[in-house]
């Protein structure tokens, strides 16, 4: 009979459609807690598939995801090291800003401070390049946040979509690239769980839309622009409105 090593970690048996996927979500989980250091080996295959009760080749595919996001590092016959968090890919960021149930809100003002300078630029090229399909698109958009029948969540997407559509106005494909990542990032699950906590309107940021629609219509891009401009700030606010400690949680992993 095999003896299970003492269960410190608590991991519970996956029940997710894909086996590896939750195997490989518990162990960024852990990872980000702390109970996985930088520099740490996790255990072997063996001792990890009796802990998550599956076979190995579930740990082997859920630690080539680990990977993959850069948290670990495997090297044959030497297991899987843990990474420094700065060194992970960016699509783990939505899990480190929240996580736990908690939202690490000094992580998603650094966000901020890097995307938003970046997206205001982008707004500007926005006005300058824009055609007139594109504004009727806006205004589309526009009018699917204001439509308080439809559910939060979508018209907190149509506000995102708005982002999307700003860079296909500056005709550059990095922008495009940048504000679909960025889209992708406010829509990711583990943000959607933080905004389902808190209840905002996303209509309040239609008076920005108008604000910069009219700019435009006037003929005043200056106007148009600073509206827009508030627009993007709105929303990240409004995407997830952080009210929480903004304490990093205890045991987090140190970069």
């Amino acid at each position: 009979m095999v003896t299970r090593r003492n269960n410190l970690l608590a991991f519970r048996p996956p029940q997710r459609r894909r086996i590896h996927e939750d195997v490989a979500a518990q162990l960024r989980d852990a990872i980000l807690d702390g109970r996985f250091r930088c520099g740490q080996r996790l255990p072997p295959e063996r001792e990890l598939a009796e802990e998550f009760r599956v076979n190995r080749t579930s740990i082997r595919e859920a630690i080539k995801v680990l990977e993959g996001h850069g948290l670990v590092s495997v090297r044959q016959g030497d297991g899987a090291t843990v990474q420094p968090l700065i060194d992970a890919s960016f699509d783990v960021l939505p899990s480190m800003i929240f996580h736990g149930g908690r939202v690490d809100t000094t992580l998603f003002a650094e966000l901020t401070e890097v995307i938003t300078p970046l997206l205001f630029e982008m707004a500007r090229l926005a006005i300058e390049r824009c055609r007139p399909e594109q504004l009727a698109a806006l205004r589309a958009l526009r009018n699917a946040i204001a439509d308080e029948s439809r559910e939060r969540e979508a018209r907190f997407a149509a506000a995102r979509d708005v982002l999307v559509l700003l860079s296909d106005m500056t005709s550059n494909r990095v922008w495009q690239m940048l504000a679909r990542r960025t889209r992708a990032l406010l829509a990711s699950e583990p943000l959607r769980e933080a905004r389902s906590r808190l209840r905002r309107d996303p209509g309040r940021i239609v008076p920005l839309i108008d604000a910069g629609l009219a700019g435009i219509d006037a003929g005043k891009p200056a106007d148009a622009i600073a509206a827009l401009r508030r627009f993007i700030t709105a929303v990240g606010n409004e995407s997830l409105q952080l009210k929480e400690s903004a304490a990093p949680r205890r045991g987090a992993q140190q970069t």
